[in-house]
């Protein structure tokens, strides 16, 4: 279900997708530029629109030579319905799951822009990030009633994010990565490899909660005041700390992307704002939440470096000078949170850490 004809085609055939719209002729376009589905806006002349998400029987990104089961999707409906049931004011509305054709329509954030593009050129309200931190909060103290292992993470999604972030990465000429001139992995250490690996046991074995799995600035679009959640086909049962420490990261790279391009950094509230949320929801947070955050948060710095899914704010740095310089950094930043993630004891130190590398004044 990829072309305008065959979309049209099923919204006719299913009463209550039909029944949505006011009028036809029904508009079909494609809006997303995710990694894994096909992404459609569908609207009428009154400007009645939805959103028609579809998981093809392959990686989007990587095409038809990359096969992956399309019963993925499944899993992102039974996980949003979860989420909506416990942040119901951060996740847009679904009218409509479809496990058969491997689709679901969901509400269209019309005037929302994906966070990872709006730092880009606007200031992002602190409230916004301490939405995020309750939701985290929520994750923790709110788990799902038990199902089948399969009724919320995908068994070929979850050694996907293994491969693509605790191993690939780390195997010398390994055909996966793609490695641009811009940058010059440096060797790893025996400690860095080793708290790697300890990394991707804690992905493969703690069962904390219910997380998104892929939970970064480019799954998060926001309006004003106003927040949404999505994609959350990467969902599984693990550590929370690897959410925390995915949206972190996401952050540093639009802090990093800041940095080159001579904007105002704002790290330090961002992230208080973020934290102070999470501990004001969760009480006293586990020591062990704040080491794993660290650690997968040097994990996703480090490999998306080399991954071919890049990091939008690092390509987005105009210069090439720059971006070698900045892609240095952010190298830099993830071997010392990686190699130390297992002696922080406060958000200070984590703090510190970074910005001991993102600061312009150090470059």
């Amino acid at each position: 279900m990829q072309t305008e004809t065959e979309i049209i085609h099923y919204i006719a055939k299913t009463p209550h997708l039909k029944a949505f719209f006011d009028s036809t002729p029904l508009h079909v376009s494609e809006i997303g530029d995710g990694n894994l589905n096909f992404i459609f806006r569908i609207s009428d002349e009154s400007g009645t629109s939805l959103i028609l998400k579809y998981a093809p029987p392959y990686l989007r990104l990587l095409g038809k030579d990359f096969p992956l089961p399309q019963n993925r999707i499944c899993v992102e409906m039974h996980t949003l319905t979860y989420f909506k049931s416990i942040a119901p004011s951060l996740i847009p509305t679904l009218y409509h799951c479809d496990e058969e054709a491997f689709c679901f329509a969901m509400e269209d954030l019309v005037g929302y822009k994906l966070l990872q593009i709006a730092q880009f050129d606007q200031f992002i309200p602190l409230s916004l990030y301490a939405k995020l931190g309750t939701f985290l909060a929520t994750l923790y103290t709110k788990a799902p009633r038990k199902h089948d292992e399969s009724y919320y993470e995908n068994t070929l999604l979850k050694r996907i994010s293994e491969e693509y972030i605790f191993i690939f990465p780390y195997v010398e000429n390994h055909p996966a990565l793609v490695i641009p001139p811009y940058v010059q992995p440096m060797r790893k250490s025996a400690l860095f490899l080793e708290n790697m690996a300890h990394l991707l046991t804690l992905f493969q074995t703690e069962k904390e909660c219910l997380i998104h799995g892929d939970l970064h600035t480019g799954s998060v679009m926001i309006k004003h005041e106003n927040l949404a959640i999505i994609d959350a086909e990467f969902s599984l049962w693990g550590p929370l700390g690897f959410d925390i420490g995915t949206l972190l990261a996401h952050i540093i790279f639009g802090e990093i992307y800041n940095s080159f391009e001579n904007k105002p950094l704002q790290f330090q509230p961002i992230v208080r704002a973020l934290w102070k949320a999470f501990e004001k929801n969760i009480g006293i947070v586990p020591e062990h939440i704040l080491k794993h955050s660290v650690g997968f948060c040097g994990a996703e710095l480090s490999r998306r470096l080399v991954v071919p899914a890049k990091a939008k704010p690092l390509e987005a740095i105009v210069s090439h000078e720059a971006k070698i310089k900045a892609y240095a950094v952010c190298e830099k930043l993830s071997i010392e949170l990686i190699e130390t993630f297992l002696h922080v004891k406060t958000l200070e130190a984590f703090i510190t850490t970074v910005e001991k590398h993102v600061c312009i004044k150090t470059h």
